[in-house]
């Protein structure tokens, strides 16, 4: 008997159980489809937003990352949690509560019009759609490798893109926000188990003190020096921009039921991401120790592959979902952003909310889709999350300049920094002379917008609207 595949079939009908069980609590409305709005207490809010952003990139990531540049490759996840996080909910999240709108292009189209809204729509949904892309991907090499006998890479991509499409279709961010509650307890019993049996059972921390003695050169065991404070600031940048414009990630801060538990939440689950990067980190320096020849992206399921059955199922079930709660979270997110800013900015189109509610589970099924075959022409993980959230900061200037400077944020401002950060990124792709000067998508992108916001509301009158 296959053991870790019994026990990932256990948690899948499990996560069916919860999504059926809300499905059939929830009134048949798209409010309570798309948004759950004020329904959840803060811990559940904290579950979802730490559920969102503990995915692929920041477990099997950073592992692969920490293979190089050692433990400060977990400065994914706290760039994600003390800077993108807790300023989102004091920022972002408590101005969209407190207003009328739903997503952040109808809070955009408010303060710069509706040409702005409409690229602003545009840009999220490129952003969301490479996020979920990416966690179908890094489902499918978890299964792959923890699996193998079961599941190649693109037929593990394919069933994790069919599981979280399932989860989100039956009952939308209801049963997303729940099923977050035991994914984070899964992630977290798993990365422990990991790290307690690659440390302990397979000699890892006597491989590392070997490593580093061998190689003191290489900054393994450092906190800072392997990716240095220039990369680390520059996931801060690109956090930062994450966490205050894009749709599946502020979306969250709806499903609390007062500011408060939206705040708190936030807050919590902010604290609850910043030791699983680390602890992944560790994982990969010990990869790196354990196995110095194997590829980086295949170290860690390797070492994996050799641990008790059913705590490998645990941990595999763990891994898994914390890609599924990235995922499912971003689908709802795209897919609102689609019902909302797009088909229900279609003049003379007026549907019931029955209507709507089914509407709303075929567009979730079809931005499953789309985003499935992005997902079969994706590169490395890591790298192509970063290059997928910088977009974000582009943005990110114009929601924050919006909100906090509106008598110097211009109208024309808001549409031509949104413009500059979609080139930027063809460019950053298209220019490799770019690259030795920025070192980074995310400052380069920082400096595009940064000047193209700047010179324009220098120079336009006309401001946001206040």
């Amino acid at each position: 008997m296959n053991i870790p595949l019994l026990i990932v079939i256990l948690y899948v009908l499990l996560l069916f159980c919860i999504s059926i069980y809300v499905s059939c609590s929830q009134k048949k409305d798209s409010e309570n489809f798309l948004l759950y709005k004020g329904k959840n207490n803060a811990f559940v809010v904290a579950a979802s937003i730490a559920g969102l952003a503990i995915g692929g990139a920041s477990t099997i990531g950073i592992a692969e990352n920490a293979f190089t540049v050692g433990l400060s490759a977990g400065w994914y996840d706290t760039a994600w949690a003390a800077i993108g996080a807790v300023v989102s909910s004091m920022l972002a999240v408590r101005y969209l509560r407190r207003s009328q709108y739903t997503t952040i292009s109808g809070l955009v189209r408010d303060l710069y019009g509706t040409k702005t809204s409409f690229i602003m729509v545009i840009a999220m949904c490129i952003i969301q759609s490479g996020i979920i892309a990416l966690q179908y991907k890094a489902g499918g090499s978890i299964l792959a490798s923890l699996l193998p006998d079961i599941f190649t890479v693109q037929s593990g991509t394919f069933f994790s893109f069919l599981i979280f499409m399932l989860v989100a279709v039956i009952g939308g961010m209801g049963s997303v926000s729940l099923t977050n509650v035991l994914n984070l307890v899964l992630i977290y019993v798993g990365v422990i188990l990991a790290a307690a049996l690659v440390l302990w059972n397979h000699g890892g921390w006597e491989a590392i003190d070997v490593l580093t003695k061998a190689d003191p050169d290489t900054p393994y065991l450092s906190l800072t020096a392997g990716m240095g404070w220039m990369g680390i600031l520059s996931w801060i940048v690109v956090m930062l921009g994450n966490t205050n414009s894009v749709q599946g990630v502020v979306q969250i801060g709806l499903t609390g039921k007062s500011d408060r538990s939206a705040t708190v939440g936030f807050i919590v689950g902010a604290i609850l991401m910043v030791p699983v990067g680390f602890i992944c980190a560790l994982l990969g320096v010990a990869s790196r120790a354990l196995l110095p020849d194997a590829e980086a992206s295949v170290a860690l399921p390797m070492i994996l592959m050799s641990i008790p059955p059913v705590l490998g199922g645990i941990t595999l079930s763990g891994l898994w979902a914390a890609d599924m709660g990235t995922g499912c979270s971003m689908i709802i997110g795209l897919a609102t952003t689609v019902s909302t800013d797009i088909i229900g900015k279609i003049p003379g189109v007026s549907l019931n909310d029955r209507q709507k509610h089914i509407l709303n589970k075929v567009i979730v099924v079809l931005s499953s889709l789309v985003t499935y075959l992005i997902a079969t022409q994706m590169g490395a993980i890591l790298s192509a999350m970063q290059k997928a959230l910088s977009l974000a900061i582009g943005t990110s200037f114009i929601v924050i300049g919006g909100l906090l400077c509106p008598k110097f944020s211009s109208r024309k401002a808001g549409f031509w920094t949104i413009m500059a950060s979609i080139v930027s990124i063809v460019a950053w792709n298209m220019v490799p002379a770019l690259v030795p000067v920025f070192k980074n998508v995310g400052f380069f992108m920082l400096a595009v917008c940064g000047a193209v916001f700047i010179l324009i509301s220098l120079v336009d009158p006309e401001k946001v609207k206040q």
